[in-house]
């Protein structure tokens, strides 16, 4: 397939089987943006009654302070754990626009329930490979920017320096690593999904299919990233302008000593902001999911001549035979067979 066909495609998921795949995006949205809205409101309206009656005691000491701050770092933990459920459940949806791909190039059109049925057992492994990335982001934060926030606060003068150039290095060699992991690992829900490998062998599997084509694979990735990421952009901004205006209109001052007030400002602007993304992301996550599982069937028509497998397939049941396997499982011969193998 070429780069015209790969993108025509994933906007055309859209419009092919719309009730499943938008259908089901949008209930998990929903659901995580209730999630979202519940949590960090929750986090949000005790951090500024903490913040408000500290100050309105007239005794704002440093216990006073260090309520308030404790306060807003319960919020950023509930972010966190907002954070996780969201990437859990786009995790999910990939799984599901993976399998209308693949069942889409035999001419096949499945309703959710259908769909659901052939991803079951292979949505916890999901769920657990999104955790997972997830961990592995946080751990490597911490790590590399533990030892930089150290020498700043210790370190003086020559300790800001040299984290200052640590911190360079570091955004430049983690900018590299993370994207040959994000190229080499992009496949991993499509092999979990479609060839119901488990997790390692998948992983393998990933980085095995695109080995030779790591830079055709980025590219197409990193295009798709900007296009959804401009889109989305333009479905927020009315809402985010429109939001910025009515909170100047409710505020104009800017300041208040209200609680209250405040609280009610900040979470009208969440809920706009979060209703505004969550629909935004309802239709780009369909459309990422969708050209990376065209992109991992791309690797297998050229290296494993998966395409000759789906004629057969397609011509085998046309001709009335109906115990087919499934041309995506791996079969006890060929490349797919063996997740390391080469082309065969």
């Amino acid at each position: 397939m070429t780069l015209g066909t790969i993108l025509g495609a994933s906007f055309r998921v859209l419009r092919r089987n719309p009730r499943p795949v938008v259908g089901f995006s949008l209930i998990i949205h929903a659901i995580v943006l209730l999630i979202t809205l519940v949590v960090t409101g929750l986090f949000t309206v005790n951090a500024l009654n903490g913040y408000f009656q500290a100050v309105s005691s007239g005794n704002f000491t440093q216990a006073s302070a260090s309520s308030a701050i404790g306060s807003f770092v319960l919020a950023e933990v509930g972010a966190v754990v907002t954070g996780l459920f969201a990437y859990a459940g786009q995790a999910i949806l990939q799984g599901i626009v993976t399998m209308d791909v693949a069942r889409g190039t035999l001419g096949e059109k499945l309703p959710l329930r259908a769909l659901w049925g052939r991803a079951r057992g292979r949505i916890l492994v999901l769920v657990g490979w999104a955790l997972l990335v997830v961990g592995v982001a946080l751990v490597a934060l911490v790590v590399m920017f533990g030892g930089d926030v150290l020498l700043f606060a210790v370190g003086g003068t020559a300790g800001i320096a040299i984290g200052i150039i640590l911190l360079i290095l570091i955004f430049a060699g983690g900018a590299v690593l993370a994207a040959l992991l994000w190229t080499k690992l992009s496949l991993v829900p499509s092999a979990l999904v479609l060839e119901r490998l488990p997790l390692g062998q998948a992983i393998r599997r990933s980085w095995s299919l695109t080995r030779g084509f790591f830079w055709r694979t980025f590219g197409i990735e990193l295009l798709v990233a900007v296009m959804v990421g401009i889109a989305a952009s333009i479905v927020e901004l009315p809402v985010t302008i429109v939001v910025e205006i009515l909170t100047l209109l409710a505020n104009p001052t800017g300041v208040s000593n209200s609680a209250s007030s405040l609280t009610s400002v900040f979470g009208a602007t969440e809920i706009a902001g979060s209703i505004a993304t969550a629909i935004a992301e309802t239709i780009t996550a369909i459309i990422a999911a969708a050209s990376t599982a065209l992109i991992y069937i791309d690797l297998r028509m050229r290296k494993e001549g998966l395409d000759l497998q789906l004629v057969r397939f397609v011509d085998a049941r046309a001709a009335g035979h109906t115990d087919i396997p499934d041309p995506y499982l791996p079969t006890t011969s060929g490349p797919a067979a063996d997740p390391g193998a080469g082309p065969a």
